[in-house]
């Protein structure tokens, strides 16, 4: 079943279309990615669904639900998360404090109801907990729990994003390039954690990857884009042997 369509995608910006009539669909349960060099316009595509920007033509749908007009306030709730390539963690935070942000979209309760703390907030409160702990549990994060974002590596701060993103309980997740800054034994590790986000939550991922390594050891799908076009689509396989494909990373004709 198809969670995620895109249809005929195109942004401009002034005289620069950055994202040219692009159109594919993700199936529930895949881990789709997105491939291509530098300026090829996969951002600008994640930017798209989280709502950042608005596409000049087209449109989007999650689960056959058009959020192309959507709100970005409102993605959340949609059941759509991301990372960013470049963390956005709330450094003086500690972890506990920065996953439970992520709870952020099951908040029912209005501010008189947060003030008194009555027994309906304290059982939402108890229930986010416990998302937080199982997430915790998840990513190995128990020693770090309570310590300052901050003063955390660099390795440490990019699973704590993941896990943020997770709190979320997504049906779909975006991540943009989730290996980005890691050394191999890290990137090894984000692998076999987007392997089991699928197996044991079931969440799709569509991800953004420019570590070969990664994308095929994980990937169901993928997708080569540049200068904003679709070049291929298909398995590992048969978009890496792809001409094109080939062209646009070597620069000469395969």
């Amino acid at each position: 079943m198809t969670l995620l369509r895109a249809e005929h995608l195109t942004v401009r910006f002034g005289g620069l279309v950055a994202v040219k009539d692009v159109s594919f669909s993700v199936e529930s349960g895949q881990i789709f990615c997105i491939i291509g060099p530098n300026g090829a316009g996969k951002t600008t595509l994640f930017n798209l669904f989280s709502r950042i920007y608005a596409p000049s033509a087209g449109r989007m749908l999650l689960d056959g639900v058009d959020f192309t007009t959507l709100p970005p306030h409102r993605i959340a709730q949609l059941g759509i998360a991301r990372t960013f390539q470049n963390l956005e963690l709330f450094d003086h935070a500690t972890v506990l404090e920065n996953l439970l942000v992520g709870r952020h979209r099951f908040r029912r309760h209005g501010f008189l109801a947060e003030t008194g703390f009555d027994q309906v907030v304290w059982q939402a409160e108890l229930e986010s907990r416990r998302a937080v702990e199982n997430i915790i549990d998840f990513l190995d994060l128990h020693r770090f729990r309570d310590t300052r974002v901050g003063a955390l590596p660099y390795g440490v701060r990019k699973v704590i994003e993941l896990g943020r993103a997770l709190c979320s309980q997504p049906r779909l997740l975006l991540l943009d390039e989730p290996s980005s800054g890691l050394n191999a034994e890290e990137s090894e590790d984000i692998g076999y954690w987007i392997l089991d986000i699928k197996r044991h939550f079931g969440i799709t991922v569509l991800m953004i990857e420019h570590d070969m390594r990664l994308m095929g050891q994980v990937s169901d799908r993928v997708l080569a884009l540049n200068e904003g076009s679709v070049l291929a689509e298909g398995s590992v396989q048969e978009v890496q042997s792809h001409p094109q494909v080939i062209e646009a990373y070597l620069g000469v004709q395969a």
